[in-house]
């Protein structure tokens, strides 16, 4: 079964850089509206380049992701049956 032509072709990407903001909406309007055309959004540039800052946890912070990590091992040796947990039943009537 032939194929067509278009059917063959790669698609091409362009680049198009709009130097004036309020121009944006009136192209990419003008873009969508031709068949066989997509548009996406670029990233804005500079942001992909830096790396967002790790934030330092405070003591309270630190504490509850150690005993979070606890607990979640303790939630896999429960599954493995390494260790039995309480029924939440149980921990409710504690309370």
């Amino acid at each position: 079964m032939p194929t067509s032509i278009a059917t063959q072709r790669k698609p091409k990407r362009l680049l198009v850089t709009i130097t004036k903001p309020g121009k944006a909406r009136l192209v990419e309007e003008i873009l969508r509206e031709i068949e066989g055309v997509e548009v996406e959004q670029a990233p804005n540039p500079g942001k992909e380049a830096t790396e967002p800052r790790k934030k330092l946890l405070s003591a309270k912070e630190k504490q509850f992701v150690h005993e979070l990590a606890e607990a979640m091992a303790e939630v896999k040796d429960h599954l493995a049956g390494k260790k039995k947990l309480p029924l939440a039943k149980d921990l409710l009537n504690e309370l």
